[in-house]
């Protein structure tokens, strides 16, 4: 029986010093710089929607796709080149911005939400390569003119693809690096107002945010909420769930008028009482899906609580079911259809929203789906839109309806007239 108990006792030290050596290095999660976390691998059930829409083409930027596939080498090259152009630009030694990383290390290791298999040089080198030539990549943009001769300059299809590139959740660096290493040559220009200008092309919004982003992909995500007219960010003004949203088709047969608006922000969707609703213009072409599908996927990654975008294309979803809807909208000037195909447009809204978690909306856009509703819903309004949606909604119903009308018009003129000749006739 002693012998039993020693046993015991030995097998619980053994087990106990075994966990103390796996927790030897584990820091808490409060003590770990959680708060800093903001680049992600996208959640497997979002990426097997469209992978291509999360995934670079052409360049890698991070850990994340680092040497990921043999497509990325001709870029790797580039990098370097663009590294010593940018050491001859600025006449400074590498040594400075070697420093710099080194001091940001630990801060950026943490901005990444996955483990990192990178030795610490490795880990440094890449991404002191990377910041320098995205910083360097700008610059050249607004001097197109003096590198003619650059091949990322000469196909205008590269510059799009690394512009797509860029902005992806999963190929991110923080954008504190990338500000600090500009900041070190001391050009006057503010770095997030250069960022401003060579993602205007393919910028949601049209000002440029006060204060500066977590990466590119928050940065497109600031900009349209810098835009915007609303106090969308606001988490004591969210409401409830919204869980149906009358069609842009069935709302205009029941009267609704809609309205595109110039001056407002993307997404700055209003109802006005007199059974108007304006919406901001929106482009969309080949690039559309992979901008908004990785702005979704970082606020549901990390923005659970300001879920504001997501909103907003859960609306477009609401309203967008058919290639009627996506013409109506064409037709009033409220989206401009690049792709050319209604169909296309229609796959696309109907399968963002696919896998995620739709939000509580905010008070705004909770008011303006229930007026919207209620405004189907008014008998009046819904007695017509069935009137519309049964013996108007197709050309030949519309042709037949009308000719029952006429027919129905000329019966009664007849027997008014028949009416009149027998009175005078008498």
């Amino acid at each position: 029986m002693e012998e039993q108990s020693r046993d015991l006792t030995i097998e619980i030290q053994r087990l106990e010093t075994l966990c103390t050596e796996m927790l030897q290095n584990v820091k808490p999660s409060e003590e770990h710089g959680f708060h800093m976390q903001c680049i992600n691998r996208v959640p497997p059930n979002i990426r097997e929607n469209n992978p291509k829409a999360y995934t670079p083409q052409i360049v890698s930027i991070g850990p994340y796709h680092h040497k990921a596939n043999n497509s990325f080498e001709p870029m790797e090259e580039h990098k370097l080149k663009y590294l010593k152009g940018f050491l001859n630009r600025t006449q400074l030694p590498i040594r400075e911005f070697v420093v710099k990383i080194k001091e940001l290390e630990e801060d950026i290791r943490l901005c990444y939400t996955n483990p990192m298999k990178f030795n610490r040089d490795d880990f440094l080198k890449m991404i002191l390569v990377d910041a320098c030539f995205i910083i360097e990549l700008f610059l050249r943009m607004f001097e197109y003119n003096d590198w003619k001769q650059d091949p990322l300059f000469v196909k205008p299809w590269i510059q799009v693809h690394i512009q797509h590139d860029l902005i992806l959740l999963e190929n991110q660096l923080p954008f504190f690096v990338l500000e600090q290493l500009y900041n070190l040559t001391g050009m006057g220009q503010n770095f997030l107002d250069i960022t401003f200008k060579y993602f205007r092309n393919m910028s949601l919004g049209n000002v440029c945010p006060e204060k500066s982003p977590k990466h590119f992909t928050d940065f497109l995500r600031s900009s349209a909420i810098s835009s915007s007219k609303l106090d969308l960010e606001n988490p004591d003004k969210y409401f409830r769930e919204v869980k149906q949203l009358y069609s842009a088709s069935q709302l205009k047969e029941a009267g609704l008028k809609f309205k595109a608006s110039t001056d407002e922000g993307l997404l700055d969707l209003t109802y006005l009482k007199k059974g108007v609703l304006t919406m901001p213009i929106l482009n969309i072409y080949d690039g559309t899906e992979i901008i908004f599908r990785n702005i979704m996927a970082y606020e549901q990654c990390q923005l659970l609580d300001e879920i504001t975008f997501t909103q907003y294309v859960a609306i477009l979803d609401f309203l967008i079911n058919t290639e009627k809807d996506v013409n109506l909208l064409v037709d009033k000037k409220i989206i401009v259809n690049w792709t050319g195909d209604s169909t296309k447009v229609v796959t696309m809204i109907n399968n963002l929203s696919s896998d995620l978690m739709l939000p509580y909306f905010h008070q705004h856009y909770f008011s303006l789906c229930n007026s919207l509703n209620d405004f189907y819903e008014n008998p009046r309004n819904k007695y017509k839109a069935i009137f519309v949606h049964e013996y108007f909604n197709t050309p030949w119903k519309i042709a037949s309806t009308t000719a029952a009308i006429m027919l129905i018009f000329l019966t009664f003129i007849q027997a008014v007239c028949s009416i009149v000749s027998i009175f005078y006739g008498n």
